[in-house]
């Protein structure tokens, strides 16, 4: 499994969902060395990223939230998955925390 990433944000509908590229995968590395997974939220709107990984660099899975710099990298590397309102509503919410 590559490493992939759920911007957890839509109630009914489909989380968006992408694959990062290696060379993406590995800056998420550097970026995420001992942050802990955020506890999950059950709330309407953004509620932060899902990663999934099998890369031996990544923990198997981590929800990000409360991590700006992460989340703001995250967010970057799905620009062309997401909707400008999205995107916009998520950069709200990172910069509310």
């Amino acid at each position: 499994m590559p490493t992939t990433v759920t911007l957890l944000f839509f109630s009914g509908r489909r989380d968006p969902t992408w694959e990062l590229t290696a060379g993406d995968a590995a800056s998420l590395a550097s970026l995420v060395e001992g942050l802990p997974s955020a506890i999950a939220v059950d709330t309407l709107g953004y509620r932060g990223f899902l990663v999934q990984s099998d890369d031996p660099a990544l923990p198997r899975q981590l929800l990000v939230r409360g991590a700006p710099e992460v989340e703001r990298f995250l967010l970057g590397t799905g620009a062309s998955h997401l909707s400008r309102e999205v995107t916009e509503a998520v950069e709200a919410a990172i910069g509310s925390n």
